[in-house]
């Protein structure tokens, strides 16, 4: 329970401090007091973190008086609009070096209106499902729209792509790193813990 109860504070707590910080930096500090000193920007995020908190509760009390479903369900369900079109920006920027900023621009704006088109045009559909479908649209729209822009230059792209050579250990370290200690086996276990888990009970 304790363990639980410190995930949720943890949870809360950083996705409060991104909203925070997403209203005070880039639209009070760029739009409402552009020449805000630090203590106008800390206690504006104060009171937005407040805010935040307040309308959360209440959003929490509707869902419960008035669903049948449960608030966690509502959530991923939330989640699962966006994150398909973040993912494949990230994704497709970190492994793909031919990926161009218009690619990534049109998964992101993708996204939010097809889980939308799926969720209303097949309700019943589970929103794990809706999500993958999504997710490889806009990988696939990403690509197509990357490969009709110009390339960006390869100098831009230093140490930002990842390579084969990225996932290189250093000579002096693999010795540290065989038997139990390869990440490559424990990336590995995970990976089939996760894929059985989801078809298993998904």
């Amino acid at each position: 329970m304790a363990g639980l109860i410190s995930a949720i504070m943890s949870h809360i707590s950083g996705a409060i401090n991104s909203c925070t910080t997403i209203l005070t930096v880039d639209i009070y500090s760029q739009y409402i007091n552009k020449n805000a000193s630090d203590h106008e920007a800390v206690r504006f995020g104060k009171r937005s973190g407040v805010a935040i908190i307040v309308l959360g509760i209440m959003s929490a009390v509707v869902l419960i008086s008035y669903s049948d479903k449960p608030v966690f369900l509502y959530l991923m369900n939330l989640y699962g609009l966006f994150t398909p079109g973040i993912a494949t920006m990230f994704l497709m920027g970190v492994f793909w070096k031919r990926t161009t900023s218009q690619g990534a621009l049109t998964a992101g704006l993708l996204t939010i209106p097809l889980s939308l088109f799926l969720e209303f045009a097949l309700p019943e559909m589970p929103f794990f499902n809706r999500t993958g479908i999504v997710f490889w649209i806009c990988m696939i729209a990403c690509v197509v729209v990357s490969l009709l822009t110009p390339a960006v230059a390869e100098v831009r792209l230093k140490n930002l792509v990842l390579t084969r050579d990225s996932f290189q250990v250093p000579d002096q370290d693999k010795a540290a790193y065989r038997g139990f200690r390869n990440p490559t086996l424990w990336w590995l276990i995970i990976t089939v813990l996760v894929l059985y888990f989801y078809v298993r009970y998904f």
